[in-house]
């Protein structure tokens, strides 16, 4: 009743609206408002940190980027020609899932990074090490 109080048949459209969703919606916005656009912007930048550290040990991370927190990995099978390494990444993505990590191809070898807005550092750390992991056992390092 807190979100709609409208006579019965007084919305009867499909399309004029959701009360529950608009109340979701507002509720977002001020979880957003209240922190949790700042800690994207932070964690973020201590994720894409991390996978730039790890693209120095690993030849196989052609590029890193990425805003916030959606990041990606591009895969090569060389720096230099930047071919794509498609099976390399379609490996890496299905050990991961294995190991409790899930992971999103995107584009023709990349890996996406999504986390929540509510991701901690303790949780990034946790997901790159499953990361590199994968990266180890793939590339044989």
């Amino acid at each position: 009743e807190d979100i709609m109080d409208w006579q019965p048949g007084s919305h009867a459209s499909t399309f004029g609206g959701n009360p529950v969703s608009c109340q979701a919606a507002i509720t977002t916005i001020r979880l957003l408002e209240n922190g949790l656009i700042d800690n994207a912007a932070k964690q973020g930048a201590y994720m894409i940190g991390k996978l730039k550290e790890l693209a120095l040990r690993y030849p196989i991370i052609g590029e890193v980027r990425g805003l916030g927190l959606m990041l990606a990995v591009e895969l090569v099978t060389d720096k230099e020609s930047k071919a794509y390494a498609v099976g390399e990444r379609d490996a890496i993505v299905e050990k991961a899932f294995y190991k409790g990590l899930l992971l999103l191809g995107c584009g023709r070898s990349a890996i996406r990074f999504c986390p929540p807005l509510i991701v901690s550092k303790n949780d990034i750390d946790i997901a790159l090490s499953i990361f590199e992991e994968c990266l180890r056992e793939s590339t044989k390092r």
